[in-house]
């Protein structure tokens, strides 16, 4: 060969050592013959185009002799077993550009699947409940803590944060029932949203009770036994905030300019509703307040209904007032400082209020005195 012409490439030095050496001379002056056939210095070396060209102009070289073997060798042995096989060199299968495009969309779209349902998973609200018959503690993220009374539903964003690693402006709990809080100072305000009231604090100790019910006029409509609970909910149930240490904002929940501060230990103030202003500070006593994180029962001049509701909360029972019991809304009084049993309440209860009661399948049901008793 000329110093000109370029060496063989590795893949026909492979195939001429099939060849005899009259085929390789043959072949070998081919390639110098075909030496300024080479593609531009520019395009990709194809080693099947080149093959193409010199089969092209030889048709001999990709022929199969009939006999199985290469022309010019004797006939072997693995030879005329085998099927005959062309010596084209077979290409590699090439993937499809549009499927790899197509796969690489799919990946794309179930990434953003699965980032997206991540998302609404961390946005849903974490609840705490504290079931009737029960009470819960809960650690709070910002290191607060909520103790929930028993029929209680505490409700806040993950974290505090309105997105991953996001803080919110504030630190905001939804509570249905009745919890004492212990806040921990921080930069940003703890607020606490009721039906019907929004208490701002930075750090302290205080009581919030929001009961549902607790307003139910005394013409009511009952029916025959009736249940202590009101057949429908009133989602503006009263709220009343009692401080024990610091200080806290009261407001009702659509009127936020309409608030009251409570600094003194003992104050205490009510929101009637969402629209209602809330009551001056009033001195209380913090032990009715309190009285059930001891386990112990308190009421302090509320409706004969209200204290039947929170009876049947804190003891997971069943309590029915006959009709033949009038002033339902009369005010009670109530203090037990320790844990007392049902019964004992219920016979105080019916001691003082000239009524009788009597076990159900369920729990109680109060009913009038005969006259004369």
């Amino acid at each position: 060969m000329s110093n000109d012409t370029p060496s063989l490439p590795d893949f026909l030095k492979e195939r001429l050592q099939e060849e005899s050496p009259e085929g390789r001379s043959s072949l070998g002056a081919v390639w110098e013959l075909l030496g300024g056939a080479d593609a531009p210095a520019t395009e990709e070396a194809d080693p099947d185009a080149a093959w193409d060209a010199l089969t092209e102009a030889h048709p001999e070289l990709d022929a199969t002799p009939a006999n199985g073997t290469a022309s010019g060798t004797a006939p072997r042995a693995e030879q005329t077993e085998a099927a005959p096989k062309s010596r084209r060199r077979q290409r590699p299968a090439r993937r499809s550009r549009r499927a790899h495009s197509w796969r690489v969309a799919m990946g794309l779209a179930i990434a953003t699947l699965v980032l997206a349902g991540g998302l609404w998973l961390w946005r849903q609200p974490v609840t705490i409940t504290a079931p009737p018959g029960q009470q819960r503690t809960a650690a709070l993220p910002d290191g607060s803590t909520a103790h929930l009374n028993s029929g209680t539903t505490l409700t806040y964003r993950r974290g505090f944060q309105s997105w991953p690693f996001v803080d919110a402006a504030r630190r905001a709990v939804e509570l249905g029932g009745e919890a004492f809080f212990e806040v921990e100072d921080g930069d940003r305000p703890f607020l606490i949203e009721t039906a019907s009231a929004e208490v701002a604090v930075t750090g302290t100790r205080f009581n919030v009770r929001a009961r549902p019910g607790n307003a139910r006029p005394e013409n009511a409509d009952w029916d025959g036994a009736r249940s202590a609970a009101p057949r429908s909910v009133d989602p503006a149930a009263a709220t009343e905030v009692t401080l024990v240490a610091g200080r806290v904002e009261v407001a009702a929940r659509t009127r936020p300019e309409r608030r009251v501060v409570l600094s003194e230990p003992g104050a205490r103030s009510q929101v009637a509703g969402p629209d209602a202003a809330p009551t001056p500070p009033e001195r209380a006593a913090p032990k009715y307040a309190l009285a059930w994180r001891n386990e112990g029962f308190a009421a302090q001049a509320r409706p004969l209904t209200s204290v039947l509701q929170d009876l049947e909360r804190r003891f997971d029972a069943t309590l029915r007032l006959h009709d033949s019991v009038e002033e339902t809304r009369a005010p009670v009084s109530l203090y037990y400082p320790e844990a007392p049993d049902l019964e004992t309440i219920l016979h105080d209860l019916c001691t003082a209020r000239n009524l009788n009661y009597r076990p159900t399948s369920r729990g109680f049901e109060l009913f009038a005195a005969p006259a004369g008793r």
